[in-house]
């Protein structure tokens, strides 16, 4: 999974379903929480679009501001999530 990759697609998921696509001052940096972009229905709605796009669950106590604050935030949340599948998965199969 590529950063550019990941920071896209949220990206664009953000300016059509949540902004209804007006997405003229959003960018990697935009504060969703700060300027209201995202509450707690929006938050539920990215988080489900991550799991169904991107197949990655994210556990509940990942779901803290710092982590949603913008795109570059989630993204890197997103990373790290899946390299710690990927190394927990590889680690189960040397065991």
């Amino acid at each position: 999974m590529q950063r550019s990759e990941v920071l896209q697609q949220l990206r664009d998921y953000i300016s059509l379903e949540v902004l209804n696509g007006n997405h003229d001052d959003l960018d990697d940096s935009t504060p969703l929480l700060e300027w209201g972009i995202l509450n707690s229905f929006e938050l539920a709605r990215i988080l489900t679009f991550i799991q169904n796009q991107f197949d990655i669950e994210v556990p509940i106590d990942k779901v803290v501001a710092e982590h949603f604050k913008d795109i570059s935030s989630i993204t890197d949340l997103m990373l790290n999530l899946a390299n710690e599948h990927s190394d927990h998965t590889a680690k189960t199969a040397i065991v």
